[in-house]
């Protein structure tokens, strides 16, 4: 479920807590959408904008993703490193590892002796650590697994 956090009080709550509100400021008709998916709106539209301020702290509300150039919740990372020990394997899809938030994963996995296996198109930093290696386009890896785990009544 989407959810959203404060940049003030670091309050989490599900989007549909802000939806109506947030439809108000996105129902504008986008005069041109860019092939990123950026928008170009109105100038109307944007001269009103406001945005969406949490309920509590007042502060700006954003994703509760971590973006580019954040750093991960420490809560976030030991939740992770905790899976990890739990695990039998750990799975690398579509990735080059080359953000530190993922490759400290694939780190620490091999060096406890978890298995760790990569399908991506091209090398990753993570490939000296990888007990297996796919070198395909994600989707096509994927789709080819998915027949072969069907079996052949559905291949």
């Amino acid at each position: 479920m989407p959810r959203w956090r404060t940049c003030g009080c670091s309050r989490s709550s599900a989007r549909r807590s802000y939806q109506s509100t947030w439809r108000a400021w996105t129902a504008a008709e986008a005069t041109r959408i860019n092939p990123d998916g950026d928008v170009e709106l109105p100038d109307d539209v944007v001269r009103t904008f406001t945005v969406v301020p949490c309920t509590v702290c007042g502060g700006v509300l954003k994703p509760d993703v971590v973006f580019f150039g954040e750093n991960v919740p420490k809560n976030r990372v030991e939740r992770c490193y905790s899976l990890i020990d739990e695990a039998n394997a750990v799975l690398v899809l579509g990735s080059s590892l080359t953000v530190m938030s993922g490759f400290r994963f694939v780190r620490y996995a091999a060096k406890a002796g978890t298995p760790v296996l990569i399908i991506n198109q091209g090398l990753t930093r993570g490939d000296p650590y990888a007990t297996f290696r796919v070198d395909l386009p994600l989707g096509q890896a994927l789709g080819e697994l998915v027949r072969k785990a069907s079996g052949p009544s559905h291949a």
